[in-house]
C-alpha cells in the first residue's frame, strides 16, 4: 500500500514539476556537458590557471562588511596570494557590502562567485537594513504554491542588485525533532511531499531569474537534537528509513534541476559508519551516494568548514582536503585557507587526490560562472539608491501577503471567529511576552474597542488576579503569545502560570489565543478551543493575525508539523473574509504607493499654505482595503492642536447620502418607503401644501422643483443682525430646549414656524434640475414618522452602531471631546461664537443638530466603510444591511439627468458643465460633497474611495480657496493616477 502511495504522488509530483520547468531556465545546472560555446568559453580560462589558481577556485571564504580594515585587508590578501574563487558575506549593511563586492572583484583574476545565506532574503544577514521574509516553517502552512515562487524570484532580484550570485536555500530539511537546535524553523515541515514542493518551487523562483540555489543540508539535518556548529550531530536511522524520508526532497531536486547541494556535517553510520566521520568529508555519502546512486552533476558546496561538528575531530586543513577526497567542489568558509592549501597540495602528493580532479572541479566552477554570467566580466551594480531598491513596495507586499497565506486557525470548536464587538460585552487582549501598543494591538483598534493588558511568562498569582477583575462573563478574550524572538526556534516559553490562568479565562469569557511564534508551542495549548497559529512575533505576521480573527483576510493555512494529537500536521480551519474593511499596502492593490503619497502631499501643503483649509486627512482605500490614511496641518491656524486620523470632522451634506439615503434605502427594502408615491402619505400636514404631491425619487435627485435652501435663522435676528432673545437662551432652560450648539438654545415653538416655511413654499423650479438641502429636510422627517425613530437614531441602530462605527454620529459633543473635532467657523452673522462640535449648517443646527441634509460628523475611515458596505452591494462583515438590487437603483442616474441619483451624487457627465469628480473615474462612481471641505467618492468599476475631509470654511465660509484650488478634485485624480498599469487588480 505504501509503496503504491508513494507512485501515485511521485506520479503526481512528475506532472506538476513537469508543467512547472516548461519554461527555460536561465541557469541550467547539469554541469557534466558543455555546448561549443561553454567549452571554448570555459576552457580558454581554465587552461590558463595554474594548479594554486585551479585550487584557489575551490575556496569560498568568509567576508563581512562591518569588520574594519583588517578583515577588509586580510580578504584582499587571500584574493591575491590563494586567488579564492568566492566570497560568502555575512553581517554589515547594504551599502558596504556593494561597495566591497565590487573592490574584491576589481582585484580577482577570475570573477569571484558571491554567495549569502537568504533563506528569508537579505535581512537573515542583514536584518537592521532589509526585509526579513517569512522563515520556511511558516512557508510550510501556505497552500498555494505560487507563493513560494514569487519569494525566490523576489530574493534573487535583490541578491542580483547586491551582486551576489548563489544562495543557500532551500532548506530540504524534514523538521520531525521539535527540539530540533538549528533546523526546526527554517524547515517547511516534517511531511517530505510539502518539503518537496515547496522547496522546488523556492529553488525555481531562485534559478529561473538567475541566482544559484542549494539544497542543504545534505542528506538532511532534521531529526536532531545537537547544533553541528558545535558538534556533530549523529542521524542513527536506518537506511530503508533515510531513503524514505530524509533523503526524499533531494532526489526530487536533483532530478529537477537543483544547481547546487551543500554538505552537511552529521554523522549518518547507515551511510558511512566510521567513527567520527561527518557527511560532508564522506565520499560514501557525497560521491557514492548523491553524484552516483541520485545522478547529481551540479555542484557540491560544503557547509561551512569552521563548525565544530566538523573542526573538531581533524588537523590543521585536513578537513579541506578531506571534504575534497569525499567529492564536494567549493570549500565554504576554510578556517584557514593557507592551512587548507598546504593540506591540499599534500594529499595529491599522496595520491589521494588527483591533479586532474581538482582540474574537473575547477571546471565545473567555471561552467557554472559562466551560466551565471560572471566568468569573463562581472557587472558592478551601482551604489545609487540601493535600499531604495531592495526595500521596494512591491517587496515589503509580498512579505505581507506570504504572512496573510499562512496564517492557520488550528481549531475553532466554539466557532468564535471572526471577532466582533459582543453585545453586552467588550474585547479584551492579553499580551503575554510583549507589552501593548504592539502591531497586533493596534491592528486590533481598527476593529473594535479593545481594553489592553500586559503580563510576562513568569506572571503569579497576583498578575492572573489583576487581569481577571478586567474580564466578564460576556466578554471576549484574545491572549496573544509572543515568541522570546530566538533566531531559530522563535520560542514560545509557556509556563505553569500561564496555563492556569488560560483555564481561568475560558471558564469566564470566550477565548482565543493567538501564538506569534514556533508551532510546536502548539503541544502546550491543547485544552484551549480557539486557536491562531501566525508562526512569529514579526510586525507584519501580527497585523495579519490581527486582520484574520476581524474576518478582514481569509484564513486557509495548514499545520506544516504535529506539534500534538489535538495540533496536528495539516490541521487548519478554513474561514472565508466577511467583507470588512481592512489594510494593506498600496502596491498590494495595484497603487503606487510612491507616487499617491507624493501627489496627496504636495496638494495637502499647498492647501495649507495658500490657507485654504488649516487641515485636513485624506483616505484612499481599493478592494476593501484601506491604503492611504493621512492627516495635515492643524485644526486651527494657531496651530495648537495637530489635524489626526481619528479626528471627528462636520460632514456636512455628506449628511444627505450617509445617513438619510441609506436610511431610506432600508426603509424601501422593508417596503415600509415607495419613492413614488406622494409625500403626504407619510406626512399628513402637507396636504393642501405645494410640497403635497412631491415623491422621493425626483426629490432625492433635485428634480422636485423645491428652493435650494431656506435661511431660516434669519427671521430670528434683530435688527443688529443679533439672536433675538425671543427665541434663544444661552441656557437650556423652560421652553428653550433646541441646542443650536453647546451655548445656544432656541424656543421650541419655532420649529414649527421652519416646517410651515419649508411646507408652503412655493416651488419655483418646477420641472428643473435644481440642487435643493429642502427634500432632505423632509425626507429626514418621513423616516421619523414611518420608523419612530429620528433619522440619527435609525441610522446608528441599522448602520453604524452594528458596523461598529463609533465616530459615526450627530451632536458629537455628546460622546466625544472637542480635541478630538475641528472647529468650522468663527460664526459672526448667528451663533456669534466658535462653532466646535455644534453642525455648522445654520438649518440643522435650528433643528437641534439632526437633519437629513446635514449633521452627521465622522472620522475617515468610518465614513470609509460606509462607502465600502456600498460597494459590496450593501453587504458588511457578512451582514447584508441593504439588498444588492436596492444599491444599484440608488446609485444609478435619474432618467435624464447627467449627474443626480438617487440621493447620491455621480460623475457629472456633460463636459460643458463643471465637474465634482476626476475626469479618470467611471461613470458609475458615486458619492458626494460636503459644504465644510468633505468629499467622498466610490468607483464600483475600480472598486475605490476616496475620502477627503477637512474645516476650511474655518474661520471663515466665505474662504473658497479650497474649491478654488481643487483640493478635493485633485486628490481624487490623484488616486487615479497611481494606478499601477501593468496588473489587473478584481474584487
Amino acid at each position: 500500500m505504501t509503496r503504491i502511495r508513494c507512485f501515485l504522488f511521485t506520479a503526481a509530483l512528475t506532472l506538476f514539476l513537469g508543467t512547472c520547468v516548461s519554461a527555460q531556465m536561465p541557469y541550467v545546472a547539469d554541469l557534466s556537458r558543455m555546448t561549443p560555446e561553454e567549452e571554448t568559453a570555459v576552457m580558454s580560462v581554465l587552461d590558463q590557471l595554474s594548479f594554486e589558481e585551479q585550487i584557489g577556485q575551490l575556496m569560498m571564504i568568509r567576508a563581512h562588511s562591518d569588520l574594519g580594515a583588517d578583515h577588509i585587508a586580510h580578504v584582499k590578501r587571500e584574493i591575491k596570494d590563494y586567488h579564492v574563487g568566492g566570497l560568502c558575506f555575512f553581517q554589515g549593511t547594504p551599502e558596504k557590502q556593494l561597495e566591497l563586492t565590487n573592490t574584491y572583484q576589481d582585484l580577482a583574476r577570475v570573477p569571484i562567485m558571491v554567495s549569502m545565506d537568504a533563506e528569508w532574503g537579505l535581512g537573515m544577514r542583514l536584518p537592521k537594513q532589509t526585509i526579513s521574509f517569512p522563515k520556511q516553517i511558516a512557508l510550510g502552512a501556505i497552500r498555494d504554491n505560487q507563493q513560494v515562487y514569487d519569494l525566490g524570484k523576489e530574493i534573487a532580484r535583490q541578491l542580483r542588485r547586491m551582486g551576489v550570485h548563489v544562495s543557500f536555500s532551500p532548506v530540504l530539511d524534514i523538521n520531525n525533532n521539535p527540539n530540533n537546535p538549528v533546523i526546526n524553523t527554517r524547515s517547511f515541515g516534517e511531511d517530505r511531499y510539502n518539503v518537496t514542493i515547496k522547496g522546488y518551487q523556492f529553488m525555481r523562483g531562485l534559478q529561473e531569474n538567475g541566482i544559484l540555489a542549494s539544497a542543504k543540508h545534505f542528506p538532511g539535518h532534521g531529526d536532531t537534537g545537537v547544533d553541528s556548529h558545535y558538534d556533530l550531530p549523529v542521524i542513527a536511522h536506518g537506511r530503508e528509513r533515510l531513503d524514505s524520508l530524509e533523503l526524499y526532497p533531494f532526489q526530487a531536486l536533483v532530478r529537477y534541476g537543483i544547481g547546487s547541494v551543500m554538505a552537511a556535517h552529521l554523522q549518518v553510520p547507515a551511510l558511512d559508519d566510521r567513527q567520527n566521520r561527518p557527511s560532508s568529508l564522506s565520499r560514501p555519502i557525497v560521491y557514492d551516494l548523491l553524484r552516483k546512486d541520485m545522478g547529481f552533476t551540479g555542484l557540491v558546496f560544503t557547509d561551512g568548514l569552521e563548525m565544530k561538528g566538523v573542526t573538531k575531530h581533524y588537523g590543521d586543513g585536513e578537513v579541506e582536503a578531506e571534504a575534497i577526497a569525499a567529492g564536494s567542489d567549493i570549500l565554504l568558509l576554510p578556517e584557514s585557507t593557507p592551512d587548507a592549501f598546504r593540506a591540499i597540495k599534500r594529499y595529491v602528493e599522496e595520491g589521494r587526490i588527483s591533479r586532474e580532479d581538482i582540474r574537473e572541479k575547477a571546471r565545473r566552477i567555471l561552467l557554472a560562472k559562466h551560466r551565471l554570467g560572471i566568468l569573463k566580466r562581472v557587472d558592478r551594480p551601482s551604489l545609487t539608491n540601493l535600499r531604495g531598491n531592495l526595500n521596494t513596495p512591491e517587496a515589503y507586499d509580498l512579505k505581507q501577503r506570504l504572512f496573510e497565506h499562512a496564517m492557520t486557525l488550528v481549531r475553532d470548536q466554539e466557532r468564535l471567529l471572526p471577532l466582533s464587538q459582543p453585545m453586552g460585552g467588550k474585547v479584551v487582549a492579553v499580551h503575554i511576552g510583549q507589552n501593548a501598543p504592539t502591531p497586533f494591538s493596534r491592528r486590533m483598534n481598527d476593529y473594535a474597542k479593545v481594553t489592553h493588558l500586559n503580563a510576562s511568562y513568569g506572571l503569579n498569582a497576583t498578575d492572573r488576579d489583576r487581569i481577571l477583575r478586567n474580564v466578564g462573563n460576556n466578554d471576549r478574550v484574545v491572549v496573544a503569545l509572543y515568541s522570546d524572538g530566538s533566531r531559530f526556534l522563535e520560542k514560545v516559553p509557556i509556563s505553569n502560570g500561564v496555563r492556569t490562568l488560560l483555564r481561568q479565562l475560558d471558564e469566564r469569557a470566550e477565548l482565543v489565543v493567538s501564538v506569534f511564534g514556533n508551532p510546536y508551542s502548539l503541544s502546550e495549548l491543547d485544552e484551549v478551543p480557539t486557536v491562531l497559529m501566525a508562526y512569529s512575533r514579526d510586525d507584519v505576521a501580527q497585523d495579519a493575525a490581527a486582520k484574520a480573527l476581524f474576518g478582514a483576510n481569509k484564513i486557509n493555512g495548514r499545520l506544516p508539523v504535529t506539534a500534538s494529537p489535538t495540533s496536528a500536521f495539516n490541521a487548519g480551519v478554513e474561514t472565508a473574509a466577511v467583507f470588512k474593511m481592512g489594510f494593506d499596502a498600496p502596491e498590494a492593490v495595484g497603487l503606487d504607493g510612491n507616487l499617491l503619497t507624493a501627489k496627496i502631499d504636495q496638494l495637502a501643503r499647498e492647501a495649507m499654505a495658500k490657507k485654504a483649509t488649516p487641515g485636513m486627512v485624506a483616505l484612499v482605500a481599493r478592494n476593501g482595503k484601506i491604503v492611504y490614511e493621512k492627516a495635515y496641518g492643524h485644526h486651527t491656524y494657531s496651530k495648537q492642536r495637530r489635524t489626526k486620523t481619528t479626528d471627528i470632522f462636520d460632514l456636512a451634506s455628506v449628511t444627505k447620502v450617509a445617513a438619510t439615503t441609506i436610511s431610506l434605502m432600508k426603509l424601501v427594502d422593508e417596503g415600509r418607503v415607495n419613492l413614488d408615491v406622494p409625500i403626504s402619505n407619510y406626512l399628513p400636514e402637507t396636504r393642501g401644501t405645494a410640497v403635497e404631491f412631491l415623491t422621493l425619487r425626483p426629490m432625492l435627485a433635485h428634480r422636485s422643483g423645491l428652493r435650494s435652501w431656506i435661511p431660516f435663522y434669519k427671521n430670528t435676528l434683530d435688527d443688529k443682525g443679533q439672536p433675538k432673545r425671543q427665541w434663544y437662551s444661552n441656557r437650556q432652560t423652560g421652553d428653550y430646549v433646541i441646542p443650536v450648539t453647546d451655548r445656544m438654545f432656541m424656543k421650541a415653538e419655532y420649529l414649527d414656524s421652519m416646517w410651515l416655511q419649508l411646507y408652503t413654499n412655493e416651488l419655483p423650479n418646477k420641472g428643473q434640475y435644481r440642487y435643493s438641502d429642502l427634500g432632505l429636510y423632509l425626507s429626514a422627517r418621513i423616516i421619523d414618522r414611518v420608523s419612530g425613530l429620528t433619522v440619527d437614531e435609525y441610522a446608528a441602530r441599522n448602520f453604524y452602531r452594528p458596523m461598529g462605527l463609533e465616530t459615526m454620529t450627530f451632536n458629537p459633543l455628546r460622546t466625544f471631546s472637542k480635541n478630538r473635532i475641528p472647529p468650522t467657523e468663527k460664526d459672526t452673522y448667528f451663533r456669534m461664537a466658535t462653532v466646535h462640535g455644534s453642525v455648522h449648517d445654520m438649518g440643522a443646527a435650528m433643528l437641534g443638530g439632526v437633519s437629513g441634509h446635514a449633521g452627521l460628523f465622522g472620522s475617515a475611515r468610518d465614513l470609509a466603510t460606509i462607502f465600502q458596505m456600498l460597494l459590496q452591494e450593501g453587504n458588511y462583515g457578512g451582514v447584508q444591511y441593504i439588498r444588492p438590487e436596492t444599491v444599484r437603483q440608488f446609485t444609478t442616474r435619474f432618467p435624464g439627468e447627467t449627474r443626480r441619483g438617487i440621493g447620491f451624487d455621480m460623475k457629472q457627465l456633460d463636459e460643458d458643465k463643471s465637474q465634482n469628480m476626476a475626469q479618470q473615474a467611471s461613470d458609475q462612481a458615486f458619492g458626494h460633497l460636503g459644504f465644510t471641505g468633505i468629499c467622498a467618492w466610490a468607483d464600483p468599476v475600480e472598486d475605490l474611495i476616496v475620502i477627503v475631509l477637512s474645516n476650511r470654511t474655518y474661520p471663515s465660509m466665505n474662504n473658497n480657496k479650497f474649491g478654488k484650488l481643487d483640493t478635493r478634485l485633485r486628490v481624487h485624480a490623484a488616486a487615479y493616477q497611481s494606478l499601477l498599469p501593468s496588473r489587473t487588480f478584481g474584487k
